[in-house]
């Protein structure tokens, strides 16, 4: 037995594939619970879902064929006899259909966050950084990367590294690699302080400020993802060992497409936590009251995750109630800690066809 066989080599393929399964499933079911909550509740599905969807089913693709890539020697040595030259193609031929996966993933959640940030009520200057991360996404994230993957002729040279190719397109694979990381981050980071900056231009109770604050900064998640992503690139730029030295780069690439899924999920169902975080925080801090009260009780950000004009429209007439602003437009500002509760009484005589009305309001202190 020679000495290669005879060495216990490393084996990461564990590393590859539960971060994966987990983190894909949290995405999916935080996914589901969304469109179900929008579907009991009466919410148009908008654009922004619909993409979601996309990318989730996308995710869930990209976990599957990485179970494919670590049966054929990711997170394993090249010198790892367990491993044969026919393995080490097809563990190249896959890989080649993740990037493109994961690439295709990313840029249709950076479209669906873009979609969400549209339909609120930014100003031009806002607007303005939106429509530029489109832009951006677009060119950086989606157009150039996919080109790159496709330059090579023969087609196969895509994939196998092996077979003489020439590629059309001249940008280095290292500049390529970091302009893509550069727009993940300053997109990611888009992504989270327009939100933010749009709630302070708004009027809503204190609960509600702070529970969309953290849903929002929740994005920085995604963002450290990209960061991390971004730091193994260079191990790969001059690697005779990709099968391994790859993995960390396989790893996060799957965890940003899983948590970024996971995490544009959460703002409609805000007051779904809200209602679990009643239960186990402080009454005191939940029933705080606003510095200011909007003109009509009126909570513009979620006027987007009704899916029409017509009910937006009578939204700002005050029909609205999804918000933790139900107390308010039931007691008034009135009532000063007391509940005002009407009883009518209609006490009919036998003698007479009259119906007396007495007092109707009765003051519970």
């Amino acid at each position: 037995m020679t000495d290669a066989q005879q060495q216990e080599w490393p084996d990461r393929r564990l590393e590859v594939l539960i971060p994966s399964y987990i983190l894909s499933s949290l995405s999916t079911f935080t996914l589901s619970w969304r469109i179900v909550y929008g579907t009991r509740t009466k919410r148009k599905l908008l654009i922004c879902d619909y993409l979601l969807l996309i990318a989730a089913s996308m995710d869930l693709t990209a976990a599957y064929f990485r179970w494919k890539i670590v049966q054929y020697g990711q997170g394993r040595h090249m010198k790892d006899p367990s491993i044969t030259p026919g393995d080490f193609l097809n563990y190249s031929y896959f890989l080649w259909i993740i990037q493109i996966i994961n690439l295709v993933g990313v840029a249709i959640l950076k479209f669906s966050i873009c979609a969400y940030l549209l339909a609120l009520r930014f100003s031009r200057v806002y607007l303005g950084f939106v429509w530029a991360s489109i832009i951006m996404v677009f060119t950086f994230n989606l157009l150039i990367p996919i080109m790159s993957v496709f330059c090579y002729t023969p087609f196969e040279a895509n994939w196998n590294k092996a077979m003489p190719g020439k590629c059309f397109l001249s940008t280095g694979a290292t500049g390529l690699a970091y302009t893509q990381s550069a727009s993940n981050i300053i997109t990611d980071i888009v992504y989270v302080v327009a939100p933010i900056l749009y709630l302070s231009t708004i009027q809503l109770p204190r609960r509600t400020q702070w529970g969309l604050r953290v849903v929002f900064c929740l994005g920085l998640v995604v963002t450290t993802c990209s960061i991390v992503k971004a730091s193994t690139l260079p191990a790969l730029l001059s690697t005779r060992d990709p099968s391994w030295e790859s993995t960390d780069l396989v790893i996060w690439s799957g965890v940003e497409l899983s948590v970024g899924i996971f995490i544009a999920a959460l703002p409609p169902l805000r007051k779904q936590f809200d209602s679990l975080f009643r239960r186990i925080m402080p009454s005191t801090f939940l029933n705080s009251k606003p510095r200011t009260r909007a003109a009509s009780g009126v909570i513009p950000l979620y006027d987007v995750t009704i899916g029409s004009k017509t009910n937006r429209r009578k939204t700002r007439k005050g029909d609205a109630e999804d918000d933790g602003d139900s107390e308010r437009r039931i007691l008034g500002e009135h009532g000063k800690g007391e509940i005002t509760k009407t009883v009518v009484h209609e006490v009919k005589s036998e003698d007479r066809d009259t119906i007396q009305e007495p007092d109707r309001i009765f003051d519970y202190k």
